[in-house]
């Protein structure tokens, strides 16, 4: 015990002379035990704790009672560690004690007492007010902070509530929210009193002092904030004053900071941006611009911040579809930004430059007529188009020379009348040519005003459009010719939207004009088995504006599909240009039955007489070759000695034949079997991994002897409608054929896989890692009857031929890939019933 003990154990005589140490002395003082003992034990003390420690060791004696006292020795290098003993005397006047080294304490000591006097600092000398409450809410301590702000002594604060030196509401405040705090909980809040007639604001925190899991305490920081309060409300009063200011400008008005974001828009600015400025503020102005950068209001502005002098300009801003004059001034914050809506003014310079090129270029006509409606002037498109030169009409009001025989008079006296009221008109009427030919004219007519808003005269643009009408007319003609057949008829813009269907379009499709109007027929009428191929061919033919034809299938009003073929032309203008297409829809849904039925009986008696060959093939050779062995030996052992080896040998031969033609007659059974039960099956909910694991029961002895894997990754509850018995055949033979047809060089592992129950049907993988096949060798004999890719291996092939005829008569499909040495890869597809 006294080896393994951590203390210095040891004894002295009643001279003081050390006569037994322990080895610890070696680790706590630096001297070994031998070192120490016969010395006395003042030479290794501190020298100023001699007096002390000889005064203690007498009492000792004089005390039966062991006796505990601390002193300080000199480490052999030098430092001091300070010890605390625990000694006493026994008869034979020794000293007996033990001595534990209590550096580690005193330095724990030394920084607890340092923390201490450090938090006491900072307590102390704190700006901020902060003072302690315990659980009886009574002010344990105070920091001079609040001393000072209270002008009052420290001890009218200790032991007392803070109600004491708080006004009533201040109190109950402070109340609350100790009882919150006493809870566990810190909390924020504002204190505001009087102290000696001046109001002060405080932002106070009340926190918990939690020791061992229990608040002990509450502490409360709060610092003054009085000053920066007003100096808030003066901001807040000031930028108030401010925006009210920029609110009641006319002027539309934003400011930005340097890193491009809204610090303040105006209400005149939201209205013409069109926007929330709340949604605003604060966010980059190019983020919310994205189309404007790079932009003229970008480059502008760039240019203010980056040369520091104001800029004007206008620009047009499509967000809200108007022209704005804006002038821009950058400062040290950012840019200040003001602008106005001038739309109203650039439209009319932009009319007037209008005007003058189309009065000095246009190939329209132009009439500039004074009040009483004169001509003082006309263009060169106006002689091209009415025949009538400048000197033969000025002075003359148009409509006397312009009108004839079929011109709605009627109509033009109130065009008239509004024109002489001052109001601009636009109407379409039926003029004629100096020649006499008719002349269709659409005309626009703007009244022109002197500084005092009087009427000065009018000008009038004319232009052609006679083949519009005339082909408006051929179209009327059209409309009543096609709202009396029982085809659908549509017409569409150059566009391909729709611009008028007859009734037959109706009758076929269930859609009236008001529901397609202005659409693209192909939104209404296409669907899920569109063919996308036939939509891009039509795509592209009516962008090259040629005529085609296509059938496809459409979709009616109420959902069903009808197939329709679509007869599209073009309408061209005198310049070529496609301006409309017709399109004669007719349903062709009985015809394309009839062929689809026709196909798929084709189809049918293909197979059926594909089987038939098979089957013949199957007669002729397979059972023709074992009947004839067996007439042959039959007829031979008629005429053999019954104890010769010969008849003995035929007969074997003869056996082997009739089981042949057994094993053959068995094979026709079932594929007679198949023939006859397609479409007559018993079909049921089949669970794939139930018939794989019955399988796989079935080969487990073979499928175990070659050291075979078998890797399930099928999902979860997968199963197919199908004939139970036919699943497990298809299993069956692929299972087997990878036994049979395994590597030698490597163990089988043999994988399924599905890919889910889709809209149309399931398909599954069954893939093996054995010796394969030459696909090019086997060509189209893979799932033939009797057909064989390995002649090393035992079989009669007509399991994969099995495979393929139950998967047909299930309305089903298989596909194989195969590579030699790498193995075989079948894809079974199972429909959706």
């Amino acid at each position: 015990m006294v080896i393994h003990s951590l203390d210095i154990i040891g004894s002295i005589d009643l001279n003081g002379y050390i006569r037994y140490v322990s080895d610890i002395s070696e680790d706590i003082l630096g001297y070994q035990s031998s070192e120490m003992i016969d010395h006395h034990y003042s030479d290794f003390l501190h020298p100023d704790d001699l007096l002390d420690t000889e005064q203690t060791v007498r009492t000792f004696y004089d005390t039966p009672e062991k006796t505990s006292f601390e002193n300080r020795y000199i480490h052999k290098e030098g430092h001091i560690v300070p010890i605390r003993w625990y000694g006493v005397w026994s008869e034979d006047n020794t000293l007996y004690c033990v001595g534990r080294d209590m550096t580690k304490q005193r330095k724990s000591q030394s920084r607890l007492e340092e923390s201490e006097q450090r938090y006491r600092v900072l307590f102390d000398n704190n700006p901020d007010v902060v003072f302690i409450e315990n659980k009886e809410g009574l002010v344990t301590e105070a920091n001079q902070q609040l001393v000072k702000s209270l002008r009052v002594s420290e001890a009218q604060l200790i032991n007392c509530p803070a109600s004491s030196f708080l006004p009533p509401d201040m109190a109950a405040v402070n109340e609350r929210y100790l009882q919150q705090a006493l809870m566990g909980n810190s909390l924020r809040f504002e204190f505001e009193f009087e102290i000696n007639g001046e109001t002060r604001i405080y932002d106070t925190i009340k926190y918990p002092v939690i020791v061992k899991d229990e608040v002990v305490c509450v502490q409360t920081i709060a610092k003054e904030i009085t000053s920066l309060v007003h100096s808030y409300n003066t901001i807040k009063r000031q930028a108030k004053r401010l925006s009210n200011i920029f609110e009641s400008i006319t002027n539309a008005f934003f400011t930005l900071d340097k890193e491009w974001k809204f610090s303040y828009i105006n209400c005149e600015a939201e209205r013409l941006l069109a926007i929330e400025r709340a949604f605003y503020i604060g966010e980059n102005a190019w983020q919310k611009f994205p189309i404007e950068e790079n932009g003229v209001f970008y480059r502008h502005y760039h240019h203010a911040v980056a040369t520091g002098k104001a800029v004007q300009f206008e620009a047009y801003y499509s967000g809200t579809d108007v022209w704005l004059d804006v002038r821009a001034f950058p400062s040290e914050e950012g840019i200040s930004v003001y602008f106005d809506d001038i739309t109203e003014k650039v439209k009319a310079r932009q009319e007037l430059e209008k005007l003058s090129l189309v009065a000095s270029k246009t190939t329209n006509g132009v009439i500039i007529t004074n009040r009483a409606r004169r001509i003082e002037w006309v263009n060169e498109g106006f002689t091209r188009l009415t025949g009538y030169r400048l000197e033969e009409v000025r002075g003359q009001i148009p409509s006397d020379f312009l009108h004839g025989q079929k011109t709605d008079k009627k109509a033009f006296e109130v065009v008239k009348d509004k024109m002489e009221g001052g109001e601009p008109v636009s109407f379409e009427i039926l003029n004629y040519r100096k020649n006499g030919e008719e002349l269709w004219l659409s005309v626009q007519v703007n009244p022109t005003y002197d500084g005092n808003g009087g009427i000065l005269g009018f000008v009038t643009v004319q232009t052609d459009i006679t083949d519009r009408v005339n082909s408006q007319q051929e179209l009327e003609k059209l409309s009543l010719v096609a709202s009396s057949t029982d085809n659908g008829v549509i017409i569409t813009d150059a566009c391909g939207l729709t611009e008028w269907v007859n009734e037959g379009f109706t009758k076929t499709t269930g859609y009236t004009l008001s529901e397609i109007a202005g659409r693209k027929p192909g939104e209404l009428l296409q669907g899920e088995e569109t063919e996308e191929a036939t939509v891009s061919m039509m795509r592209e033919k009516l962008k090259l504006g040629v005529h085609f034809n296509a059938m496809l299938i459409n979709y009616k009003k109420s959902g069903e599909k009808f197939w329709v073929s679509m007869d599209i032309t073009p309408v061209y203008d005198t310049v070529g240009t496609v301006r409309q297409f017709i399109a004669i829809l007719k349903d062709i849904t009985f015809r394309k039955e009839a062929e689809t039925s026709l196909l798929k009986m084709t189809q049918d008696l293909y197979a059926k007489n594909s089987d038939q060959q098979q089957f013949t093939y199957l007669v002729s050779h397979n059972l023709r070759a074992p009947v004839a062995n067996a007439m042959g030996l039959a007829n031979l052992l008629t005429k053999l000695d019954k104890n010769s080896e010969l008849y003995d040998k035929s007969l074997s031969v003869l056996n082997q034949s009739i089981l042949q033609l057994d094993t053959v007659l068995k094979d026709i059974n079932t594929i007679l079997t198949i023939r006859d039960s397609n479409g007559n099956m018993d079909q049921e909910q089949v669970s794939i991994n139930a018939v794989l694991e019955q399988v796989l029961s079935s080969l487990q002895e073979p499928f175990q002897k070659c050291g075979g894997e078998f890797v399930n990754r099928l999902e979860e509850g997968i199963s197919v409608k199908a004939n139970k018995a036919y699943v497990y055949s298809i299993f069956y033979n692929f299972l087997s054929n990878a036994i049979k047809y395994r590597s030698e060089e490597r163990a089988l592992v043999v994988r399924v896989k599905s890919f889910g129950n889709t809209s149309k049907g399931t398909l599954i993988s069954f893939s093996d890692n054995g010796s394969g096949f030459d696909m090019k060798k086997a060509n189209n004999n893979i799932f033939k009857l009797y057909k064989r890719f390995h002649v090393d291996k035992k079989g009669r092939g007509i399991g994969l031929y099995l495979v393929k005829s139950h998967l047909e008569a299930m309305g089903g499909h298989v596909e194989v890939t195969s590579k030699i040495g790498f193995g075989t890869r079948f894809l079974i597809y199972l429909p959706k019933i």
